[in-house]
């Protein structure tokens, strides 16, 4: 039986439901990108979530747009994935778990950036590799809820032209 990427999806958050529901927390990671895949249309022509699609199709920092090369730029969350952890974790107080809760807070804070592994380690030596500034948790802060705080932050500049492709145009690739 073939699932289509909306059944997948679905499959995802439950996985995540569960892992929430008994405190566990170490397949996070797999789990909510296997969900971005699906739900965002990351597949091959056999339907299985395709990872290194969303390399150059998600956001990309101006210096990782002009080298081009694999080897030396990094795929990562734009809000870390211990934020977006910590937001699962306190959606779900005693274990009682949501799953239109929890879509609803993959969908908000769930990005992916590529960026140069140089632009990484200033994130890393600003302390910002998993953790977001303190001005995304300040409300009087102008980067209050700014999902690109880290970035703004250190000074990586991201292009704006960005538009999540459909999942034809990711399995053809």
């Amino acid at each position: 039986m073939t699932l289509l990427p909306e059944q997948h999806a679905q499959i995802e958050l439950e996985h995540i439901a569960l892992e929430l529901r008994h405190g566990r927390e170490h397949h996070l990671r797999h789990f909510v990108d296997q969900y971005y895949c699906y739900k965002h249309g990351f597949i091959n022509a056999s339907g299985i979530a395709k990872w290194e699609a969303i390399l150059w199709k998600g956001y990309v920092s101006v210096e990782a747009r002009k080298t081009r090369q694999r080897d030396l730029v990094v795929k990562e969350h734009v809000v870390p994935l211990r934020v977006i952890r910590q937001l699962l974790v306190q959606s779900a107080p005693e274990g009682r778990v949501d799953l239109t809760a929890i879509a609803a807070i993959l969908d908000q804070y769930v990005r992916f950036a590529t960026i140069t592994q140089k632009e990484d380690k200033k994130l890393r030596e600003a302390g910002l590799k998993s953790d977001m500034p303190p001005s995304f948790y300040d409300a009087d802060d102008a980067l209050h809820k700014d999902l690109f705080a880290r970035y703004r932050t250190v000074g990586i500049d991201l292009d704006n032209d960005v538009q999540l492709p459909v999942a034809a145009d990711v399995a053809a690739s």
